[in-house]
């Protein structure tokens, strides 16, 4: 099988009418289904309220069958079944949220990020438990860099700095879908975590959610890179080494967890 699952392709305009498709999907976010509790609490009732609706069925419609699948190869079809439809869940996330925080958007990320550090919390208590350490490792490893992902996003809120990006749509939506193809393996993983931790029975296999465990690691090493590439994170200056590669980048996601978090603090400087 590839390194990455082959997704359909993101069409900005399910997104935004703006043209930028880096600046139609914004920052990563947490998925309906995967809001922390400190973010829930910042919502109004009503909008938590359609979030959990959102929720409700992203589990039913996609969460469920991509845990209940009976092979890696139906988890595989699955996957690429499902995910146009998990796009249109998120971007309607995406909505609800931003029209409540748009006017403080720093508010949002910073809850953003508090949200999956609260995830990481949860995985790194009871994943090595349930689905072994070199799963857990990998959905931390993954969740590492789309947090170092989400701060560098930050830079789509202001508009002097983000005119200064040199994204275009052919690296935009391979972006985009990365970040939305994390976020769908690392909600299954999560939800799956969340229901046993509440002592609720799950009718998942650990297998399913160990491989999406690695997934997960996969499409936030490989939107890394691309928030490398459209410059959300600085490159090496020209007259500099050659920055790393898309496979170097991968190489680096099978270091330690601790290696390879100070690598991600210590790379590109948003």
């Amino acid at each position: 099988m590839d390194k990455w699952i082959h997704v359909c392709g993101f069409d900005p305009s399910h997104a935004s009418r703006r043209p930028n498709g880096v600046r139609a999907i914004g920052p990563p976010v947490p998925a309906a289904a995967a809001l922390g509790r400190e973010l829930r609490q910042s919502l109004p009732p009503a909008l938590v309220g359609a979030l959990d609706r959102i929720g409700d069925q992203i589990e039913v419609e996609i969460l469920d069958p991509l845990l209940c699948a009976a092979s890696v190869e139906q988890l595989a079809r699955t996957f690429e079944r499902v995910f146009a439809k998990f796009r249109d869940y998120y971007v309607s996330t995406v909505f609800i949220m931003w029209g409540f925080l748009q006017e403080d958007p720093q508010r949002l990320s910073a809850l953003t990020i508090r949200s999956f550090q609260e995830s990481g919390d949860l995985i790194r208590a009871r994943g090595p438990h349930w689905i072994g350490h070199d799963a857990s490792l990998n959905a931390l490893q993954g969740l590492a860099t789309i947090i170092r992902i989400a701060k560098a996003a930050t830079r789509l809120f202001d508009q002097e700095r983000s005119a200064e990006l040199r994204a275009d749509e052919s690296h935009a939506e391979p972006w985009a879908n990365s970040i939305i193809a994390y976020t769908m393996a690392f909600s299954s993983v999560l939800s799956s975590m969340t229901a046993l931790a509440n002592g609720r029975t799950t009718l998942g296999r650990l297998e399913n959610v160990a491989t999406l465990a690695h997934w997960s690691k996969s499409y936030a090493v490989r939107a890394y890179h691309l928030t490398k590439v459209i410059g959300l994170l600085k490159t090496t200056p020209p007259d500099g080494p050659v920055g790393p590669s898309e496979e170097e980048d991968l190489v680096l996601a099978e270091a330690g967890l601790e290696s390879y978090a100070e690598v991600l603090r210590e790379d590109d400087q948003p």
